[in-house]
């Protein structure tokens, strides 16, 4: 079982509805391939850092869609992806991932179940890691430094140029 296996399994969560569970599967099929064990290496956070966030934002966005489109996940294509991710006329970042919530709690989630493995994921996706503006000026210095909201921030991560033409989301299985 390579790391992505084992660590996506434990950001899905146990149980959920039948299009979660396929969304993970079709997120792992897709992420799969260009995530080697080694590209764990420098994580800081293995359950909440930007391989996480990427994983588990591309996973709930396949979810989003699948249900909205009542289809299964592996039919869903990047453009789709790339539809939700981009801001429409108006909106700044918050107002991207206030839109997925609305989603979810139109599909039936109730954001502060803990019994939900949808809504487990969605409160640690919605972490703002932006530092306070208090911080002290050297945090802006910090390259190294996690910035926004995890959600987009993940999911920028997997559609970035750096990685973008290496997934392959016409493949699958059911």
């Amino acid at each position: 079982m390579t790391m992505l296996d084992e660590r996506s399994r434990r950001w899905q969560g146990a149980g959920g509805p039948a299009e979660w569970q396929a969304a993970w599967d079709r997120a792992r099929e897709i992420l799969g391939p260009v995530w080697p064990d080694g590209s764990f290496a420098y994580e800081r956070d293995p359950d909440g850092g930007e391989l996480a966030d990427g994983a588990a934002g591309l996973a709930t966005l396949l979810y989003i869609l699948a249900r909205e489109t009542d289809t299964h996940p592996r039919n869903i294509d990047r453009g789709q992806i790339e539809d939700l991710v981009e801001r429409r006329q108006g909106e700044a970042d918050p107002d991207v991932v206030r839109r997925w919530e609305a989603q979810l709690v139109r599909l039936g989630h109730d954001l502060d179940d803990a019994d939900d493995p949808v809504a487990t994921r969605w409160r640690i996706l919605r972490t703002d890691n932006s530092p306070s503006d208090d911080a002290p000026d050297w945090v802006d210095e910090d390259a190294l430094r996690r910035w926004g909201i995890g959600a987009l921030e993940g999911i920028r991560y997997v559609l970035s140029p750096s990685l973008r033409d290496r997934l392959d989301f016409t493949g699958g299985t059911a």
